[in-house]
């Protein structure tokens, strides 16, 4: 059977969604109740992740020109992963820091691996503009169905079965990769960039940093928000239902985002973003039934799914070609590394004065930093 390219960005986003799926919701489980890490430590141990992974990733990827070196840099990262996971079975968990150290490692190791897949499917999809958000729900349907299915078997199995579960999850990823043709001439999307040009265009940093900082205001919700809710009693069931129906918000989003018209009104957007945002990590903190936090998963479309396809529509649309793929690099750079670090430190040293995710209301902060920082960068412009 023939397989076109539309079907093998399918593969690569579901595929590789699974992994972040298990890695987001089931890993800071895994580690506090498995590896006895204290919430702190679970904390600090995603900050330094988030930290050494900024120069990994620029590292790994600044030198893949063409697809095929991207696959092959892709199927050598997950084949040190599977084998990492291989050791961390055959030996004992229990406040073992060697099993940290081979966690901490698996984490950036993967770091690139998503900015990799937007890569190369923004290379095989010809035309982003109509494509993009329908291909990309892909993605977010495999997250919905892995919280979801993932977490009634570790209802049924216990929390062990995550070593299991995502080493199946890492030879799905694998088979999805080797679909990539190495025939196929495609023109090479890994131009060399120049980063001052990009620094000195004030439009793209504005945007950069907006929404970086709305991205990395997930921290808490990434690397806290199973194990809170988890203490307010839900089970896991209940807690992939509460990520699943996030992710149903956000393919509605993906699958309508190609009918609005973003280009005049990038910055109104990203108002209305910081905002909703705030509202939502607010809303966690003081919501805690099931139902309610239902619906203020829903604006998971807004603070996740508007932010992130704002800045790849202004990266496709706005941004030299040469420059395309730096600024995809940035972007992930600064809003999952730098961003992200210093927000899940923040995240991690309230579980220490406080206990009830008193994290979410510094994330909802940030939120409304962004948010002022957008408005005064407006006046200051029309000022000039």
């Amino acid at each position: 059977m023939k397989i076109n390219n539309n079907q093998r960005i399918i593969s690569l986003y579901s595929t590789v969604f699974i992994i972040i799926s298990l890695t987001t919701v089931y890993l800071p489980i895994w580690l506090h109740e498995i590896v006895e890490l204290k919430l702190e430590h679970i904390g600090y141990l995603f900050a330094a992740v988030g930290f050494f992974k900024i120069f990994f990733n620029i590292y790994a990827i600044k030198n893949l020109q063409s697809l095929n070196a991207k696959k092959i840099m892709a199927m050598s990262i997950i084949i040190l992963m599977i084998l990492m996971y291989v050791i961390i079975l055959l030996i004992n968990k229990k406040e073992s820091n060697f099993v940290v150290f081979l966690i901490f490692f698996t984490l950036i190791l993967f770091s690139p691996i998503l900015p990799i897949v937007e890569n190369i499917s923004t290379i095989l999809n010809k035309d982003f503009l109509s494509k993009y958000g329908k291909l990309r729900i892909s993605g977010s349907l495999s997250f919905l169905i892995s919280v979801v299915t993932i977490g009634y078997f570790i209802e049924l199995f216990e929390i062990k079965a995550f070593s299991i579960i995502i080493l199946i999850s890492f030879i799905l990823f694998l088979l999805s990769l080797a679909l990539i043709s190495n025939k196929k001439k495609l023109k090479d999307y890994y131009k060399k960039g120049n980063i001052s040009e990009l620094i000195r265009d004030h439009k793209f940093i504005m945007v950069l940093v907006a929404c970086s900082v709305i991205q990395g205001s997930h921290a808490m919700y990434y690397s806290f928000s199973s194990v809170l809710w988890k203490k307010e009693g839900l089970s896991f069931l209940l807690i992939g239902y509460l990520w699943g129906w996030g992710v149903i918000a956000e393919i509605i989003f993906f699958y309508f985002i190609n009918k609005v018209k973003i280009e005049k009104n990038v910055f109104k957007i990203i108002i209305i973003v910081c905002l909703f945002s705030a509202l939502r990590w607010f809303l966690t903190f003081f919501l805690t039934n099931f139902y309610s936090l239902i619906l203020v998963q829903t604006l998971h479309a807004i603070s996740f799914g508007l932010t992130h396809y704002i800045m790849m529509y202004y990266i496709y649309q706005f941004v030299e070609w040469q420059n395309k793929l730096l600024a995809q690099s940035l972007y992930h750079a600064l809003s999952s590394g730098i961003v992200m670090t210093i927000f899940t430190l923040f995240s991690g040293v309230s579980f220490r004065y406080y206990k009830n995710g008193e994290g979410f209301l510094i994330m909802g902060a940030f939120c409304i930093l962004s948010f002022l920082l957008v408005i005064i960068n407006i006046f200051w412009k029309k000022y000039d």
